[in-house]
């Protein structure tokens, strides 16, 4: 998947170098008449091109220039799913959220006519919560009742990410850039199961037959080489 997308990236890249390359006013990425820059992350539209199975949660980029060679950034990602299937008296409902904010700093350094690099920090917040219903008819066939299994997954996690990219200049507006990052991080995941019955009846209600759970807290390292690529545009 990969190798088709860089691939194209180059094709992209090598016709944009072609048709500037006497025109020096494309030569410089750094443009002082523009303040802010709007990204999104290139990777979820790959991810479900090469696997319709596949979700990638979309991810928004906002920057603004303090300085020259200085930017403040907002990226925000989030991602909602659903499936739900009801058969006789057979019912599965599983959903799936997760969203996030992270706030950071740029330090820009130009590497040539259409290449700059960067670095900075960022911090990040995100909550992630997984819901999983199941409900059948009871085994015994003498008895008109429903069982059910209800689970809670619930994650709240913190990180401070170092970071390092590229960005390459398309247009005089547009720009595609990538970067990695190593986050350390700390949270916290709950979970909870909860096993019911109820009377094979509209509008009846569970009797909780048994409930557990658990609060396990999270802290580690993660290295992300690759981040996705994204489409920036700056005004």
């Amino acid at each position: 998947m990969y190798q088709r997308i860089f691939s194209g990236l180059f094709f992209l890249m090598s016709l944009s170098t072609a048709s500037a390359q006497n025109d020096p006013s494309t030569w410089s990425l750094l443009d002082s008449t523009s303040r802010y820059e709007l990204g999104v992350n290139t990777f979820f539209a790959f991810d479900q091109l090469m696997d319709q199975h596949k979700r990638t949660p979309i991810e928004l980029m906002f920057r603004k220039k303090i300085h020259e060679q200085n930017r403040i950034r907002l990226r925000v990602f989030g991602m909602l799913s659903r499936y739900k299937k009801i058969e006789a008296d057979f019912t599965n409902i599983d959903g799936w959220s997760n969203v996030g904010l992270a706030l950071g700093y740029e330090w820009i350094k130009p590497i040539a006519r259409r290449w700059e690099g960067y670095y900075g920090l960022e911090l990040e917040g995100s909550r992630e919560h997984s819901r999983s219903f199941f409900e059948q008819p009871d085994l015994d066939p003498e008895t008109n009742y429903l069982e059910n299994t209800n689970k809670y997954d619930r994650e709240i996690r913190f990180s401070l990410s170092p970071l390092a990219g590229l960005r390459f200049r398309l247009t005089s507006r547009l720009l595609l850039s990538t970067e990695f990052r190593l986050s350390g991080y700390m949270g916290e995941q709950q979970y909870t199961e909860d096993m019911a019955i109820r009377t094979n009846e509209e509008g009846s209600q569970n009797q909780i037959q048994s409930s557990e759970g658990y609060t396990v807290k999270l802290n580690g390292l993660r290295f992300k080489p690759y981040t996705g690529i994204f489409l920036n545009y700056r005004f």
